[in-house]
């Protein structure tokens, strides 16, 4: 056959219609895809949203998807339309990026996903809803592997300033058990013996403090914030006066909170440990408490600040200081801390902030770092709580 006589060949056979066209593409993503209709019916389903679900296509093509696959949260509680984030994009006309869920197979076991939604949009119109889904559950994984790496890391931190909190009352009290034995009038006994108490009480109270701090209850519970900054604080007396650092309270009447205690004393004292950290030939750390109002939302809060005025943070540091393995410690840290503290801050439904300045040496004359944490009263609706 000559050149003219060539014929142009289809891209396609005639049983490759429009339809098995899409489908293939659609099943040639590492993604779960499915379409919903304006009713909430599956329209298209890729084969790994339906082989990751545990399902045969033709049970899920025409099926509520919601029913089927969406209708728990990751606590077993049941998930209304009104609640299902798939469902905002319906309600909005807009989409909802990379949110974290989580989806039931067929089996009922869960499935920890990165969901997206997107309108789909005829000619101005919309018709429907394509959400997109990755497994998650081995990052997710991760991170709870990192997350209790860091709470590991924080109690060999705490240790060396609790033996030494714990040693200064029990060198007391063996001084005082001498002067008793010493003593020849009843009165000095008892005084000793009173003082001896007195030790022997900041001993046991330190030693609750301690228990509290890795102490994770079943359930949230009220927290009186004061309260919680000044135990943190005490646990950190000797360092403070070995180091000379004073400190600035300024601790308001405040509503108490509803949060896990455990977690949100892990935040306080990361905080803490970071500023006495930049402060290695003295300074000032200053502790700020005081209720706000979300200037969003209106709901009632509390706001907390813990500054120093000591090194600052490195500028290449900056804008990924609140991600894993980013540390200013180089031998002493993980990295993690602000990480973990950031994740629980924005559980607690919260925010966490901060400003830095005169990076690179010790400034007393008003340089430093700030962390501004706000936190609501009533708990956030991301709440998860959970017994370690």
């Amino acid at each position: 056959m000559g050149m003219g006589q060539m014929r142009t060949m289809p891209l396609a056979s005639p049983a490759w219609d429009q339809a098995e066209h899409w489908q293939a593409l659609l099943d040639s993503s590492g993604d779960g895809i499915w379409g919903l209709d304006m009713e909430g019916r599956c329209t298209f389903v890729n084969r790994v949203a339906a082989s990751s679900l545990g399902f045969r296509s033709e049970e899920v093509l025409g099926a509520d998807l919601h029913n089927l696959v969406h209708r728990h949260s990751a606590r077993s509680r049941r998930l209304g339309f009104i609640h299902c984030p798939v469902y905002e994009a319906f309600r909005g006309n807009r989409p909802a990026h990379q949110l974290a869920d989580t989806i039931f197979r067929k089996d009922g076991s869960p499935l920890a996903v990165a969901l997206s939604a997107e309108p789909i949009t005829v000619a101005g119109s919309m018709r429907g809803v394509a959400v997109a889904f990755r497994d998650v559950t081995q990052s997710r994984q991760q991170d709870e592997a990192l997350r209790k790496l860091e709470k590991q890391a924080a109690v060999g931190q705490l240790a060396s300033s609790i033996a030494h909190e714990i040693n200064n009352p029990l060198e007391s009290i063996t001084n005082l058990l001498y002067l008793i034995r010493q003593a020849g009038l009843m009165s000095d006994v008892q005084e000793y013996a009173r003082l001896a108490q007195d030790e022997l009480a900041r001993v046991t109270a330190i030693t609750l403090q301690t228990l509290r701090f890795h102490r994770q209850y079943g359930h949230p519970s009220e927290v009186d914030m004061a309260e919680l900054l000044n135990a943190v604080i005490a646990l950190y007396t000797g360092r403070l006066l070995v180091r000379g650092v004073t400190v600035e309270l300024k601790l308001e009447a405040t509503p108490k909170i509803v949060c896990l205690e455990g977690e949100i004393r892990q935040v306080v004292n990361n905080l803490v440990r970071n500023a006495l950290d930049a402060m290695s030939e003295g300074g000032r750390l200053f502790v700020r408490l005081h209720a706000q109002r979300d200037w969003l939302t209106g709901a009632q809060g509390v706001r907390l600040i813990v500054g120093d005025n000591g090194e600052g943070i490195a500028a290449s540091i900056l804008p990924h200081l609140f991600e894993p393995f980013q540390t200013t410690k180089e031998l002493t840290g993980t990295g993690l801390g602000l990480w973990v503290s950031k994740g629980i801050v924005e559980k607690h439904g919260g925010r966490i902030a901060f400003r830095t300045r005169g990076a690179g040496g010790h400034a007393p004359d008003g340089h430093g770092t700030v962390f501004a944490v706000w936190l609501p009263v009533a708990g956030g609706v991301s709440l998860s709580p959970r017994a370690d």
